[in-house]
């Protein structure tokens, strides 16, 4: 496998639950979220990447910071390292924090 098949790229920032049907989270609440995605061109492709988070029950969606990731071993968080594994076999892994930022 060659090195560029190995990079994620972690998108950070915050989104609003949209949806009821998120047994977790509260309509109306925003939450940090990460986007670990495997595709090089993401500045190109961010309605794309946006599109897929809508789809899971998420909008006003704004990313602050991206890091490109090349080496697992770098991460110590087990939900990073699970969703980088699934972002490798996806192409794309989203990650919620479960406390919300604002509440509603």
């Amino acid at each position: 496998m060659n090195e560029s098949t190995n990079t994620v790229y972690v998108l950070s920032g915050y989104a609003k639950c949209s949806t009821t049907d998120q047994s977790k989270y509260k309509l109306g609440n925003k939450h940090s979220i990460g986007l670990l995605t495997t595709d090089k061109n993401y500045k190109d492709n961010i309605n794309n990447l946006k599109t897929f988070i809508k789809d899971l029950g998420w909008d006003s969606i704004t990313f602050c910071m991206v890091e490109e990731v090349d080496d697992i071993n770098t991460l110590s968080n087990d939900v990073l390292i699970s969703s980088f594994q699934r972002a490798l076999k996806n192409g794309q892994s989203l990650v919620v924090n479960d406390l919300p930022i604002t509440v509603h």
